[in-house]
């Protein structure tokens, strides 16, 4: 028989290769309902965190001030033991002799003799030096008229051709504005020494060092650095000789770059930053526990109810190409809520057990004579109990971005999710580590292009309406600047919102520049509501791709609340009219009618 020959048409790369269903994650993260969801969650954690927390913490007292890369310090600390001591140096006398410099500096301003700074309050000094910058900015503006509309005067008297006596007066145009942009340059300086000195809040620190360390490692993505620096990393670990903070809050450049062997922050990888990322987390909890265990508890409830229901409107997306309402979504995440808080805790509260079990065998080796003999005798229990906690951070690290997708996809509890997870994890381990690898190379290019799109917008506005209102120029701001570039600093791809000059605004265009600041804010957190649902997308369709690994399921098998309708009552049908019965037949006389015997006699009519 001839062969016959068949001729393929289309491939089908999802069911060849597993891991193209992750680079649906753009299309689902774009959705609209989960991008507002996003959005509002990172409005209200920051929120909670910037507006209510920080001021009830750092505002109350000066203890609770932060010293500028404090997380870092502390990685490359000898002990915390030093680092307390380094940082208990830091306040009471190394950011005193600081202010006292910034004292000297503005000793026409600020009604304090150099050197009685230690002796006042600090608090009390602090404010008095507040005030003198503004006070010092402003006198030096008024110097430079002063001297310029005296020169104009003298120019005016001069024997001279007008053609010189203009180019005198151009010259001494140029030298008022070069003494204000000084002066500014100075009131500019002096604010950010005063903050530094001072030092900052505690989630405001938190976010300046997570905004770092996400940007590097974008960064190193884009450089197709994974894990370099790792190494480095640890060769830091514990390797700065306590110097204070004086020295280090007076350099331009972040702290961690210049400290140890940490040269180039080029020189660090994905899992580097990552790690310092994780770092950061760690830092909080060493440092400020009371405060980091009620702000994750605050945080983490928001998030299990908006960010379990952009899981589901993915599930839904991802399996069945269905799009639910958010209001929909919220119901569902509402009904789950204790599952969506309580999964990541699971594990975390286990292994806080174990510890706790742990230190209670510390506790009986801490006996005399006989203490240690019953730990050494008895030590394979907590080693029982130390690989178990092993286990449960191993899978706890990993598998908690499959904790919330398997709540949506299954519409189980958080016990069903620490079991999948774990499970997936453990089974899959380099096939899972494999499809978030592909999840964050393509979800950089991703958020690299929202981004670029965000900047184009901005920097074109930027630059047509700024084109226009240079029509009131501000020469004393900048060369060629603008009431705009005042209001609004020319935008850059790294960073939308520029520092604020209000000292060169007046009273209108502060309150105008403060609604402007609100407008590029929520742009900005467009472009990182956007990188939340990504993530969330992406480890949706990951769980997904691991479960039909595992489990051999379906992808687009999904579970879906079915809304149980009320049965209605049976419509009453009409009557059928019976046959009309038949008249019987005429019997023949002496016929008889066959019928049964009753008592052996038959029946008969």
């Amino acid at each position: 028989m001839a062969d016959e020959q068949q001729t393929l048409r289309k491939v089908s790369w999802n069911e060849v290769f597993s891991f193209p269903q992750i680079f649906k994650s753009f299309k689902m993260a774009i959705h609209p309902s989960k991008l507002l969801l996003a959005l509002l969650a990172i409005a209200l954690t920051w929120a909670i965190g910037r507006v209510v927390m920080d001021p009830i913490w750092s505002g109350a007292s000066e203890t609770n001030r932060v010293p500028k890369n404090e997380a870092w310090e502390l990685w490359t600390a000898a002990s915390r033991s030093a680092f307390l001591e380094t940082k208990k140096t830091w306040r009471e006398e190394t950011r005193v002799k600081d202010l006292d410099l910034l004292v000297g500096d503005l000793r026409d301003f600020v009604k304090l003799e150099k050197g009685m700074t230690a002796k006042k309050d600090f608090e009390e000094v602090f404010e008095l030096v507040g005030e003198g910058i503004p006070e010092a900015y402003e006198t030096a503006v008024e110097k430079a008229d002063k001297v310029y509309e005296e020169r104009v005067k003298q120019i005016e008297k001069e024997d001279a051709p007008a053609k010189t006596r203009e180019e005198k007066k151009e010259e001494a145009k140029k030298t008022l504005l070069s003494d204000k942009r000084t002066a500014l340059k100075d009131y500019v300086d002096r604010k950010a020494s005063l903050s530094r000195i001072r030092g900052g809040r505690i989630f405001a620190s938190f976010l300046d060092w997570q905004g770092h360390c996400l940007a590097n490692a974008f960064s190193a993505v884009t450089r197709a650095r994974f894990t370099a620096g790792v190494g480095l990393l640890y060769q830091n670990r514990g390797s700065m000789t306590p110097v204070g903070y004086s020295a280090l809050a007076r350099q331009n450049r972040p702290a961690f770059v210049e400290a140890g062997a940490a040269q180039d922050p080029e020189r660090y990888g994905l899992l580097a930053w990552l790690m310092l990322m994780a770092w950061g987390v760690s830092w909080m909890f060493w440092m400020y526990p009371v405060y980091t265990i009620i702000y994750v508890v605050a945080a983490l409830a928001l998030w299990a109810l908006l960010g379990g229901a952009i899981c589901r409107i993915a599930a839904l997306h991802a399996a069945r190409e269905e799009k639910i309402s958010m209001v929909a979504a919220v119901k569902f995440s509402l009904s789950k809520f204790l599952s969506f808080f309580g999964a990541p805790l699971l594990p975390l509260g286990f292994i806080i057990f174990l510890g706790f079990c742990i230190a209670l065998g510390g506790l009986v080796g801490a006996i005399p004579w006989v203490g240690e003999w019953l730990f050494v005798f008895l030590f394979f229990l907590p080693l029982l109990a130390g690989l178990i906690c092993a286990f449960l951070t191993i899978g706890l690290v990993g598998g908690s971005p499959l904790m919330w997708p398997t709540i949506a996809v299954e519409g189980s509890d958080g016990f069903d999710a620490l079991s999948r997870s774990f499970s997936y994890v453990f089974a899959r381990p380099f096939r899972y580590g494999f499809y978030w690898l592909v999840a964050a190379v393509y979800g950089t290019i991703c958020y690299l292009f929202v981004r670029l799109f965000a900047f184009i917008s901005l920097r074109t506005i930027h630059h047509w309406a700024g084109w226009w209102m240079r029509a009131d120029a501000r020469p004393e701001y900048a060369a060629g600047a603008g009431k705009l570039d005042v209001m609004w600093a020319q935008p850059t791809f790294s960073r939308f919102q520029g520092p604020m000059q209000w000292e060169a605004m007046n009273g209108s265009e502060a309150g105008a520049a403060t609604i402007l600041t609100l407008w590029v804010y929520l742009v900005s957190g467009v472009v990182l509501a956007f990188l939340a649902c990504f993530v969330l997308s992406a480890a949706t369709n990951i769980y997904f791709i691991l479960r039909q690994k595992v489990d051999a399921t379906d992808l687009d098998d999904v579970y879906v609340e079915e809304i149980e309708e009320a049965e209605a009552p049976p419509e009453e049908q009409p009557a059928e009219e019976a046959p009309a019965e038949e008249a019987p037949a005429e019997e023949e006389p002496g016929e008889e009618e066959p019928g049964e015997e009753e008592g052996g006699k038959k029946k008969s009519k």
